[in-house]
């Protein structure tokens, strides 16, 4: 037993001199990281880091340089602060919208290679410019945290799906499905919004979901969670429902092979309604109408991205997972199949409870 413990003391030991050691007051941690095209077709990067003061405050400083590669503008920040710059702590990346739609391959396969950038770091492009956003001051934890728990609140109880830097890998690398980030934009100095989704077509922005139509895109990519649904009934009345679970399931259709079907099930609670009592028949009502709703936004949004060529559902998974042979026919898939595909979207809503406002 003695000489089992002497193996584990001398085995650290060994090991922890290979490592290269760091003091946390001598070293900037990032917190996150916005990258904008500048002018002359260079990199334009900001790097935040989160001083923490005695008071318990947070202060954010600012590290800007250019660049023509990400390692190349890393290196003319570092040369601008006092201390060394390690991305241990990374929690949010932004991609400003130029260099989005120009192709962000270069950081991605930084991303790819740097083991020091842990897996649930969060991505994100920007309406305009990313270091603005960046530039902004959010509250007393500092700008990197905020960013990040914006984003994570979202996911959980809101209208993004779920993200973070190990899916979009796992999708930018996949040849049988498209890669999305939500979208950031700056409201003003004190405040930023997720104002949409940017679809990628490998490494290229395509097109980008706007805020009003994310509560469907999650319904058909991901499972839902107190999302909110505002149902116009005529008559001047609405009723608000809740989104207390949903789930969703895409199968081919044994008839036809060129058609896919999409089973959406949400279980909701009816919290707010304007007119004067909440029946069990205008229960009813608005899951019908719901129902409608969502079916009819559904298959704009999957025809729209027939339109782009992108496919962020995941179809090119279910087309493979059919048809035997089908990886022979990745090319085939994206230009000819995908644009083929028929679809149809079946929805069923329960309200489960409600409550009555008048």
């Amino acid at each position: 037993m003695i000489y089992r413990y002497f193996c584990i003391v001398v085995t650290v030991l060994l090991l922890s001199s290979c490592v290269e050691k760091s003091i946390i007051d001598d070293i900037n941690i990032q917190s996150a990281v916005a990258i904008d095209l500048a002018d002359d077709d260079k990199l334009k990067g900001m790097i935040l880091v989160q001083n923490y003061l005695p008071d318990q405050a947070v202060e954010n400083i600012r590290f800007t340089s250019t660049g023509k590669i990400r390692r190349d503008l890393l290196l003319n920040i570092q040369k601008k602060s006092s201390q060394q710059i390690v991305v241990g702590g990374l929690m949010v990346s932004i991609f400003g919208d130029q260099i989005s739609k120009k192709g962000i391959a270069e950081a991605i396969d930084a991303y790819q290679r740097d083991p020091g950038i842990g897996s649930r770091n969060y991505l994100a492009t920007s309406s305009g410019s990313a270091l603005k956003i960046l530039e902004g001051e959010y509250g007393p934890r500092g700008n990197g945290t905020y960013l990040r728990n914006l984003l994570e609140h979202n996911i959980q109880y809101r209208d993004v799906p779920e993200t973070n830097l190990h899916i979009f890998l796992r999708d930018y690398n996949s040849e049988w499905k498209d890669a999305f980030l939500p979208e950031l934009r700056s409201i003003n100095n004190e405040e930023v919004e997720i104002s949409g989704i940017s679809l990628f077509k490998r490494d290229k922005e395509i097109d980008v979901i706007p805020k009003d139509k994310m509560f469907y895109f999650k319904l058909l990519v991901d499972r839902h969670s107190n999302g909110n649904f505002l149902v116009e009934l005529g008559e001047n009345k609405t009723a608000m429902v809740k989104s207390i679970k949903s789930k969703r399931k895409i199968k081919m259709s044994r008839k036809n092979h060129s058609q896919m079907i999409l089973n959406i099930h949400i279980n909701g609670v009816v919290t707010e309604y304007t007119g004067k009592k909440m029946s069990k028949e205008i229960a009813d009502v608005v899951e019908k109408e719901l129902e409608k709703k969502v079916n009819a936004e559904s298959l704009k949004l999957i025809k729209q991205f027939q339109e782009k060529g992108v496919d962020p559902i995941g179809f090119g998974l279910v087309y493979r997972s059919k048809h035997r042979g089908a990886i022979k026919k990745i090319k085939n898939w994206g230009e000819n199949d995908y644009k083929n595909l028929s679809f149809k979207i079946n929805t069923k809503v329960d309200i489960s409870e409600s409550g009555v406002i008048e």
